[in-house]
C-alpha cells in the first residue's frame, strides 16, 4: 500500500468526528423519547443503549450519565449561538444576536428536549450552566466587536442578554408561540448596544 493510498489525518479526523456526532444525537433522540414515554427516573442507561442501538461501552464511550445524554446539546449550544453571531458581522450587534439566536434555537425538536430538562430537576443544572455560557460568549463577542465599554459594562449588558433569551425560549418551550416575535419583544426592552457603547 502507497503513502498516497492511506487516508489523511485531515480526512480521517472529521469522519471520526462526523460519527461520534451522529453516535452522540442517536442516544440523545433515544434518550428523549424514554424520557417522554416513561419518564427520566425510571429510564436506566440500559435502556437508552438499548434504544440508540449500541453497546454500554459505547454509550460510556460519548455519555457519562443519563443526564448528559440529553444535555449535550445544551453544552455545544452557546457556541452554535456564538459562532452565528460571528457570521452576521455585517448587521448591528443586536440585529445579529437576535437572528442567530432564532436559527439556532427554533425547532421543534429542541423544544421537546426543553421540555423534558426543563421538568426535570436533575437535567436543570445543564440549562443553568448553558445561560452562563452563552453570557460569557456574548461578553467577548461584544468585546470583540468593541459595541460596549468597559469591560464590566459589556459583561452586565452580554448578562441581560442571556437572562432574556433564557426567558424567551422557556416561555416558548411551553407554548404554541413563534421564537422570532418573543425575541424581538423581549430584546426591545434593551437600548440598542451601539447607543450605549
Amino acid at each position: 500500500m502507497t503513502d498516497e493510498s492511506l487516508p489523511s489525518a485531515d480526512v480521517a479526523a472529521p469522519l471520526r468526528e462526523r460519527r461520534r456526532a451522529t453516535t452522540r444525537r442517536d442516544i440523545a433522540d433515544a434518550a428523549l423519547r424514554l424520557f417522554e414515554q416513561q419518564g427520566y427516573d425510571r429510564t436506566t442507561v440500559e435502556q437508552i443503549a438499548d434504544a440508540a442501538g449500541i453497546s454500554l461501552r459505547t454509550f460510556y464511550r460519548h455519555s457519562s450519565s443519563k443526564d448528559e445524554a440529553l444535555t449535550f446539546g445544551l453544552a455545544t449550544g452557546p457556541s452554535e449561538l456564538a459562532s452565528e453571531i460571528r457570521a452576521r458581522r455585517s448587521l448591528p450587534f443586536d440585529d445579529a444576536v437576535l437572528d442567530a439566536f432564532v436559527s439556532v434555537a427554533g425547532n421543534d425538536h429542541q423544544r421537546r428536549e426543553l421540555r423534558v430538562v426543563l421538568g426535570t430537576p436533575a437535567l436543570r443544572s445543564a440549562w443553568l450552566a448553558a445561560g452562563r455560557a452563552a453570557r460569557d460568549d456574548l461578553a467577548e463577542l461584544m468585546t470583540e466587536r468593541d459595541v460596549v465599554r468597559p469591560a464590566f459594562r459589556a459583561r452586565a449588558r452580554a448578562a441581560a442578554i442571556a437572562a432574556l433569551l433564557t426567558t424567551v425560549i422557556e416561555e416558548w418551550t411551553f407554548s404554541d408561540m413563534s421564537l422570532e416575535p418573543l425575541a424581538r419583544e423581549a430584546l426591545s426592552v434593551l437600548a440598542p448596544a451601539e447607543a450605549r457603547a
